[in-house]
């Protein structure tokens, strides 16, 4: 596997490759020229270490730590210095990490980029719990990718740094477990260098005291989130796939892929708008986009009602999982029944083995 890793990491940009994503992510983290990776074992999240950064130590600075939130202050001293680093984590390790995240989410002086990979995993097959985290992203006025594919996979570790030197916040990318261990086909970006941030700010916001919580909290609120909705307003990673303005679906993450399975197969006529962060929304590009259907806008999400609830509180009519619905993973299947459809499908009668 080193061999394999190092050779990914050096291939020539174009090249072609059929990675798991957990691997694409660490292939990404080094051709993005991230300084350094901490993290704690955790699947769905585990192997972007263990199979990946631990493989090519010469190229970046890797460590396991003895837990989540421990990892997240190694990050954190990492960014302090300079330095951009990921942190590795699925989403029970971020409820470990909370101090040390929700300390460093505000601050927002100029420092190395802090890049947060959050696995999840909704159904859950190796978690814990369903809880989704989205609703702490947003309070700690943090944005937040979500790969959709693993080509984005590969990417996410450049668009995160980027981000995060730009807006001087902390970043989290948070793909689906399936797209973590799946395959599938990925173009090797373009191999970068980055200088360490020359960080000539005093460090003292980052003490977590009242008066300079509420100094980072009110910077965070009033220059920050504003700079980061303009970004996401006009990101060209946000897809709209125009269609005959009858039905609409707005996803992002692994539900586009789902979403557009089902148009490929069933829905020609489907329109797709396919954002490419959580947080902040493009309200205004969601808004001309609902404007543009004559029909139904469904909004197809993994976990709980996060953009759902978002775009109804704003008065839009969309429509998704009802406050009682137990549904927390989509399949294209439960996509086509929900758009009312049906998705053409192979049966077998051999049913899974249960873990």
């Amino acid at each position: 596997m080193a061999t394999l890793m190092k050779q990914l990491c050096a291939a020539p940009a174009g090249t072609t490759e059929v990675l798991q994503g957990n691997v694409a992510f660490a292939v990404g983290c080094v051709r993005a020229g991230i300084h350094a990776a901490d993290g704690y074992p955790g699947t769905p999240s585990t192997e972007v270490i263990d199979r990946g950064l631990s493989e090519v130590q010469d190229l970046i600075n890797v460590g396991w730590s003895v837990n989540e939130a421990i990892a997240s202050a190694v990050a954190q001293g990492h960014s302090m210095a300079g330095r951009d680093c990921v942190v590795t984590m699925k989403i029970p390790g971020l409820f470990q990490a909370a101090d040390a995240f929700t300390t460093g989410a505000l601050y927002g002086m100029q420092r190395g980029a802090v890049v947060y990979y959050i696995a999840s995993d909704f159904i859950p097959s190796a978690t814990q719990h369903t809880i989704d985290p989205r609703y702490l992203f947003r309070s700690c006025f943090v944005p937040v990718f979500e790969p959709r594919n693993h080509q984005e996979m590969l990417e996410a570790p450049s668009i995160a740094v980027e981000t995060a030197r730009t807006f001087n916040t902390q970043v989290v990318v948070m793909p689906s477990g399936v797209l973590c261990h799946s395959e599938g086909l990925v173009r090797l970006t373009e191999v970068q260098s980055r200088a360490p941030v020359d960080v000539t700010t005093c460090a003292r916001q980052f003490n977590a005291l009242p008066n300079m919580a509420r100094a980072n909290y009110d910077r965070a609120v009033k220059e920050r989130i504003p700079a980061l909705t303009g970004m996401v307003e006009h990101s060209p990673l946000n897809l709209w796939t125009k269609g005959s303005g009858k039905i609409g679906v707005i996803t992002y993450g692994i539900c586009d892929l789902y979403v557009r399975q089902v148009k490929d197969s069933s829905r020609p006529d489907l329109d797709i708008l396919s954002l490419a962060f959580s947080n902040p929304l493009p309200m205004e590009l969601i808004r001309r986009f609902c404007e543009s259907i004559r029909g139904p806008v469904f909004v197809i999400e993994d976990g709980y009602r996060f953009v759902q609830e978002g775009l109804q509180q704003a008065g839009l009519k969309v429509q998704g999982k009802s406050a009682d619905d137990p549904l927390t993973e989509w399949s294209p299947t439960l996509v086509a029944q929900k758009l009312g459809f049906e998705l053409q499908r192979s049966r077998h009668s051999v049913s899974p083995v249960p873990r």
